[in-house]
């Protein structure tokens, strides 16, 4: 249920964009590489990975575009790779600018946790913060 209000509100988001008068294409994945992130923490050194990918597709002119994108280890692009075919939509005026409907998924994903946990955050140094003022009292 849920899943089918998320795609409406992807499908709402495109026309209001414009994407949905772009042109849609396949596009192949030209490479995909892990990028490996090192991070210093106080509980010692962690790891995160990210793949690297570039898209290549011919728009209506014949000629061919490349773009390229990071999504990370969560995301199911993750598991792309070179040779494999997606679908997405260019813009006629701009072959170079292209949408891909599974990466603005992802992206909304990463942005959506980056926010929960900014909160919990925000809201535990708040509780914190008051809790100190009420025991000084």
């Amino acid at each position: 249920m849920w899943q089918t209000k998320a795609i409406m509100l992807i499908e709402i988001w495109e026309r209001l964009r414009g994407y949905d008068k772009w042109v849609q294409t396949e596009a192949k994945v030209e490479s995909s590489q892990v990028e490996e992130t090192v991070h210093s923490t106080r509980y010692g050194i962690v790891y995160s990975y990210a793949s690297g990918d570039i898209l290549i597709w011919t728009d209506r002119q014949g000629e061919k575009q490349y773009a390229d994108f990071s999504v990370p280890e969560d995301s199911p692009l993750y598991q792309l790779v070179g040779g494999e075919t997606v679908t997405i939509r260019y813009d006629p005026a701009k072959p170079e600018r292209f949408y891909f409907r599974e990466l603005m998924k992802t992206r909304v994903h990463t942005l959506f946790q980056r926010t929960i946990a900014s909160l919990i955050f925000i809201g535990i140094f708040l509780l914190l913060s008051w809790f100190s003022c009420v025991t000084r009292k």
